[in-house]
C-alpha cells in the first residue's frame, strides 16, 4: 500500500471516504482472528487455533487487493499490514505449535529458541520487503513470504491433528525444521509472487475445477491438503529458484 489516501486525509481536511477505510478495518480484523487463534490455542482447541489462522491469511490476501480496487492504498494501510502480518505469522504460529505440543514443558528449551528464530526472521524478513517494496517493485519475492512462513510452521501442527505422534517426541527434528523455515524466510532464495503470477485465458477451464477441487479438500480433508501444500511449496522453491536463475542469465 502507498501514499493516495494520505494526500486525501489532508486534502479532505479530516473527511475520509467509508470504502476508503475498509481495507485498513479487514487488516484489524485480521488481528483480531489471529489473537483468537492464541486464545484457541490456549484453551486446548488447536483445530480451532489453526483454522482462525487460515482465516487470517485470507484476510491478508484480501486487503491489498481491496485497497487497490478502491483505489485507497496509503502509508498508514501498509504500515498497519506490516505490524498485522508480524504478529499473525511471526508470533500466533509460533505459540501455537508450542501450546500443541510441548506445553508440558516447564522450561525453555531449544524449542522454544528455534520459535523465537521464527519470530525474528518474520520481522527481518518483512522489515526487508518493506524496504525493497519502496525502490524495487520486483516480480519475485526473496525469501518466503510472511504468511507462507506460518504455513510452513504449522506443519508439525498439522502432523499432530493427524496424530502422527512423533512430533511430540522429536523436540529435536522439530527445532531443527523451525530454523530451516526461519532461513527460508530471510535467504535471497527466489520465490514466487502470486501479485505477478498470471494465469493465460486459454488455461482457465482447467485451473478453476481445480481450484474448486482444492477449496472442497480444504474443507473436507484440511490438515491432510495443509500438508500436502507445505511439502509441494518446499519441493518447488529449489524448481523455481533454478528456473528464475536460468531466465536471469538469458537475459
Amino acid at each position: 500500500m502507498t501514499e493516495p489516501l494520505d494526500r486525501d486525509l489532508t486534502q479532505a481536511k479530516g473527511r475520509v471516504r467509508p470504502l476508503a477505510l475498509l481495507p485498513n478495518f479487514m487488516t484489524l480484523g485480521a488481528v483480531c482472528v489471529g489473537l483468537t487463534s492464541v486464545r484457541f490455542a490456549l484453551d486446548g482447541r488447536i483445530d480451532m487455533a489453526v483454522i482462525a489462522l487460515v482465516v487470517a491469511m485470507i484476510l491478508d490476501g484480501l486487503d491489498g487487493r481491496l485497497a487497490r480496487a478502491l483505489n485507497s492504498a496509503s502509508r498508514i494501510g501498509k504500515e498497519l499490514d506490516t505490524l498485522a502480518d508480524f504478529f499473525n505469522f511471526g508470533i500466533a504460529p509460533g505459540l501455537i505449535l508450542h501450546l500443541a505440543l510441548f506445553s508440558d514443558s516447564t522450561r525453555v528449551d531449544f524449542t522454544w529458541v528455534a520459535i523465537m528464530v521464527v519470530a525474528a526472521c518474520c520481522a527481518y524478513r518483512l522489515a526487508r520487503f518493506n524496504a525493497n517494496a519502496d525502490t524495487d517493485p520486483a516480480q519475485t519475492f526473496e525469501g518466503v513470504p510472511a504468511p507462507t512462513l506460518a504455513l510452513l510452521t504449522l506443519m508439525p501442527v498439522y502432523l499432530y491433528l493427524l496424530e502422527f505422534g512423533f512430533v511430540t517426541q522429536s523436540p529435536g527434528l522439530i527445532s531443527a525444521y523451525l530454523i530451516f523455515c526461519g532461513f527460508l524466510a530471510v535467504s535471497q532464495v527466489p520465490t514466487v509472487s502470486l501479485k505477478s503470477f498470471k494465469i493465460p485465458s486459454a488455461y482457465m477451464f482447467i485451473v478453476v475445477p481445480m481450484m474448486i477441487m482444492h477449496m472442497a479438500s480444504l474443507l473436507i480433508y484440511p490438515w491432510e491438503t495443509l500438508t500436502v501444500m507445505s511439502l509441494l511449496y518446499l519441493i518447488c522453491m529449489p524448481i523455481f529458484a533454478i528456473r528464475h536463475r536460468s531466465l536471469t542469465e538469458e537475459d
